[in-house]
């Protein structure tokens, strides 16, 4: 039993030292945010369009959660309108973006090589960190003056956005998961 509590307690104190590590990730990008141009706004969005594909994919793959596999549905079943009105939009130019690299990938990676008993937790705090940096970006960027269709796809997204981070953190981890052997 002292074991069990031991191991409890080394896996609370790793899941606070990677939520502290979102939190000075999600500050960071807080901090860019006084203006936010259109190339960086377009990186967000295709970035936040692959880490949702990402992010869904692995839920399906790894989790035994029946709400975090349903959320992770949700998502799939949606992304392509969100990315297809994405690709419309740049294909009408004037923006165009060379050399992309998305830029949550490092969190796709904490994702993949999270253990079982603790991935739906991961998934959890990892997607409310980028949801709640992605709706601070889109957010910024409706604010400035200007307006086009990239405008117009940030303000259109904004609740879809606060609605998956509302979403994510409805979830009721509370079901067992498996324990890894």
């Amino acid at each position: 039993m002292r074991h069990l509590k031991f191991a409890a307690g080394i896996l609370g104190i790793a899941g606070l030292a990677l939520r502290l590590a979102e939190d000075v990730r999600l500050h960071r990008l807080r901090k860019r945010l006084a203006r936010v141009s259109d190339e960086t706004f377009l990186k967000t969005a295709r970035s936040l369009n692959a880490f949702e594909s990402s992010l869904a994919r692995l839920a399906l793959e790894k989790s035994a959660n029946d709400d975090v596999r349903a959320f992770a549905d949700h998502v799939l079943e949606k992304e392509g309108d969100v990315t297809g009105d994405l690709i419309e939009i740049m294909d009408m130019g004037p923006v165009t973006e060379t050399n992309f690299k998305p830029i949550y990938h490092g969190w796709v990676d904490d994702l993949q090589h999270a253990k079982a008993a603790g991935f739906d937790q991961t998934f959890v705090d990892v997607g409310q960190t980028v949801y709640q940096g992605a709706v601070s970006v889109f957010e910024a960027y409706v604010r400035d003056d200007a307006t086009g269709p990239l405008k117009d796809y940030a303000a259109r997204n904004i609740p879809r956005l606060q609605a998956r981070l509302s979403q994510l953190q409805g979830l009721d981890l509370s079901v067992p998961q498996p324990v890894e052997a």
